[in-house]
C-alpha cells in the first residue's frame, strides 16, 4: 500500500466493477479509476455489463432446472444484481479471498440475508478449503444439485496453477443436476490496438491476465460426464435459450466489448 494512504484512498478493482455496474459500493477514487479505464478500453463498461447479464440469465436458468443452490466463486461484490438478488429464494455461498471484498460482503449480506446467504474467505485454487468451509456446508447440500458459478475468475488463473484441474475437483464434487456456469476472457474477437489496451491495463494494475482461445475455455465444460447446454460457448452478450433471451443492450454490444466467452454445463 502506497505510504500515508489508507484502503479507501485506492482503486480497488471490485469497486471499479461496481461501479461499472452501475452499484454503489464505490468511492470516488474507483470512479476516477475508472474513467481512466474506459479511456483505454472505451467498451469495458459494456462488457461488464453484458458479463452480470449473462450470470442473471444463466442463474434464472439454474432455477427453472429446480435448482435451489449456488457457490459463487470469485464473487466480487455481492451488489448491482447479485446472485441472491436473482435468485431470492436461493441458498448462496459466495466466495473470495479479497479482505476489500470480504469487508463489504459480509455488510452487505448482514443487512439483507435472511440465514439463505453467506461468505466463505478462501481461495478457488484450493477446492477442499471453499468446500469444506463450515458455511459452505451448513448452507448448500452436495448430495442435490448445486449451480457453481465462475464468473470473470477463470482468466486470472495462470497455467501454472492448474485451472483446468482445479474446475474438474469443483466438479467432481458436485450431484448429477447439477450446473457449471463460466464467462472467460478470450482474444478471439478482440483486434490488435484492444489487445494492446488490454495488457496496458493489467499490468498498470499489476495483475495477470491468461486470456484463452474458444477452444481452451471450452475444455473447463465439455468433459466427459458433463453436457454443455444450448447455444454452447458463444460470445457473452449472445448466450441466451428460449425462456432467457438476450436483452437490447446485449445485442447492441459487440464481441469486441463482451471480449469473452460464455457457458452452461450439466452433470449428467
Amino acid at each position: 500500500m502506497p505510504e500515508n494512504k489508507t484502503p479507501d484512498q485506492i482503486p480497488h478493482a471490485a469497486r471499479i466493477m461496481d461501479y461499472f455496474l452501475g452499484g454503489s459500493e464505490n468511492l470516488p477514487v474507483d470512479r476516477a479509476a475508472a474513467d481512466g479505464i474506459v479511456k483505454l478500453l472505451p467498451g469495458g463498461p459494456l462488457g461488464a455489463r453484458a458479463n452480470r447479464r449473462f450470470l442473471n440469465r444463466a442463474v434464472r436458468t439454474a432455477t427453472r432446472r429446480g435448482i435451489g443452490q449456488f457457490l459463487d466463486i470469485g464473487s466480487g461484490i455481492p451488489a448491482a444484481a447479485a446472485t441472491h438478488e436473482v435468485a431470492p429464494e436461493a441458498k448462496v455461498v459466495y466466495v473470495d479471498n479479497d479482505p476489500v471484498v470480504g469487508d463489504i460482503a459480509r455488510r452487505i449480506l448482514g443487512e439483507t440475508s435472511d440465514g439463505r446467504t453467506a461468505y466463505v474467505d478462501a481461495d478457488f485454487r484450493d477446492p477442499e478449503a471453499v468446500l469444506s468451509a463450515p458455511a459452505t456446508k451448513e448452507l448448500l447440500d452436495f448430495s442435490r444439485p448445486v449451480a457453481v458459478l465462475f464468473g470473470a475468475l477463470l482468466h486470472f488463473v495462470l497455467d501454472a496453477d492448474d485451472p483446468y484441474g482445479t474446475v474438474e475437483r469443483y466438479k467432481d464434487a458436485l450431484a448429477p443436476g447439477s450446473l457449471v456456469i463460466l464467462t472467460h476472457s478470450s482474444p478471439d474477437y478482440v483486434s490488435a490496438p484492444v489487445r494492446a489496451a488490454v495488457d496496458e491495463l493489467y499490468t498498470n494494475l499489476r495483475v495477470d491476465l491468461a486470456s484463452r482461445s474458444r477452444a481452451e475455455i471450452t475444455r473447463f465444460v465439455d468433459t466427459e460426464g458433463w453436457t454443455v447446454l444450448e447455444p454452447g460457448v458463444v460470445s457473452v452478450n449472445e448466450w441466451e435459450t428460449p425462456q432467457e433471451r438476450a436483452s437490447d443492450a446485449d445485442y447492441q454490444t459487440n464481441r469486441e466489448d463482451t471480449a469473452g466467452f460464455a457457458a452452461v454445463a450439466v452433470k449428467n
